[in-house]
């Protein structure tokens, strides 16, 4: 996905978050959630995705908790809390939904991040809304771009001394020299001037650390607006957002690009009409119900798994191809 035209990633991505927010069926949920997971996993490693979703799994909990605390609507009543409301079963079951649809939209907006660069963006929206095109890219690129300075930052603050390293090791240094004199001196005022050393050793790193940390967020913010008023005053004398003005780009809607292109908005019709005739029916309340498993339920299923993993069957086919090509050079 990552080199075909923005275009038909812009659209493709629109039509998962939407279909991914709307259609409430378990099956549904389990397979966007399933499809996003796996294409995270191949666009940042298996550790990255690990961590994000180690991130993910409490705001996930938390929005299946909440549901059923708040919400008491149902008709399968399991018991009743201290505030004497209902605890019903649909309550619960709505709010793992909603927990996992939170989940399956969070992961497919990490990949739209990755998969949707600033240029890509600025190449869709900067015709038509320039301004909007240079926000987003603006807002795109700023977390990823502050980490990186962050890093440039406090690598130049260990090379030039001043890092909490340096600091807790020249404290240790000095907390020796002291420990070996305090050997020197008998009994009990040995002992309280260890644990006094010991205590304005800790305060003495925790102030080094938290002074250098509060030099490094202050270096990025002024590095940040300085960054943000250099880029608005180059856009600006480039020409960006003005009448007439015309722009050199790389992008080229091939053939793959349509036929992709096509494919998608064929799933998406499918699932559309799919929906109003009640293949995808599912509710939660008053009791859960939905459609049973049928021909035309399973063919909107398998519809809807294809349109997911579309993303991860382009990555491997293009593995698989450059493998094939690496095998036949050799």
């Amino acid at each position: 996905m990552e080199r075909m035209h923005p275009i038909v990633n812009f659209i493709y991505f629109a039509v998962v978050l939407g279909c991914s927010m709307v259609l409430m069926h378990p099956l549904c949920l389990m397979i966007s959630f399933v499809a996003a997971l796996c294409y995270t996993i191949r666009l940042f490693g298996l550790q990255s995705a690990k961590t994000g979703l180690l991130g993910m799994t409490g705001i996930m909990v938390v929005a299946a908790v909440m549901n059923p605390a708040f919400s008491h609507q149902g008709v399968t009543t399991l018991c009743y809390l201290p505030s004497g409301n209902a605890l019903t079963l649909e309550s619960i079951l709505y709010g793992i939904a909603a927990a996992v649809m939170l989940g399956a939209t969070l992961l497919w907006f990490r990949c739209v991040s990755e998969i949707l660069t600033a240029d890509k963006i600025v190449y869709l929206l900067g015709r038509p809304f320039p301004i909007l095109a240079m926000v987003l890219a603006m807002i795109l690129g700023f977390l990823p771009k502050m980490q990186r300075k962050l890093r440039e930052i406090q690598m130049a603050q260990e090379v030039r001394g001043g890092s909490d390293h340096r600091d807790i090791h020249e404290g240790n240094g000095r907390s020796a020299v002291k420990d070996t004199k305090e050997k020197q001196i008998s009994g009990s005022e040995s002992g309280q001037r260890k644990s006094q050393t010991k205590i304005q050793k800790k305060g003495h790193a925790l102030i080094q650390k938290t002074r250098r940390g509060i030099e490094n967020i202050s270096l990025l913010i002024t590095w940040a607006l300085q960054d943000g008023v250099d880029m608005a005053d180059s856009m600006r004398s480039r020409g960006y957002g003005l009448p007439g003005r015309t722009a050199y780009t790389t992008f080229r809607f091939t053939k793959w690009d349509r036929m992709v292109l096509v494919g998608v908005l064929l799933a998406l019709l499918y699932l559309v009409v799919g929906a109003y005739a009640g293949g995808l029916y599912w509710e939660y309340y008053p009791m859960t119900e939905g459609v049973g498993i049928n021909a035309y339920s399973v063919s909107l299923y398998v519809v809807y798994a294809l349109l997911c993993f579309l993303p991860v069957g382009i990555e491997g086919l293009e593995s698989y191809q450059y493998q094939r090509m690496e095998y036949k050079m050799k």
